[in-house]
C-alpha cells in the first residue's frame, strides 16, 4: 500500500491549497477516488509504501 500526501485547488477553495492524505494501492487509484485532474489542479507531495 501507499501512503499518498497531495494538496488540490480547485472553485470551492477559494484560491488556496488543500493538503489530503490517502492509503491506497497505487497513485492511479487516489487519482480516481478524489477526482484529481478532472476539475481541480493537484500536485503530489510525497508517496510511500507503508
Amino acid at each position: 500500500m501507499l501512503h499518498i500526501i497531495f494538496e488540490y485547488m480547485d472553485n470551492y477553495t477559494n484560491g488556496k491549497w488543500n493538503r489530503q492524505e490517502c492509503v491506497v494501492s497505487s497513485v492511479k487509484e487516489c487519482k480516481e477516488i478524489y477526482g484529481l485532474g478532472i476539475d481541480c489542479d493537484y500536485r503530489i507531495i510525497s508517496v510511500k509504501e507503508v
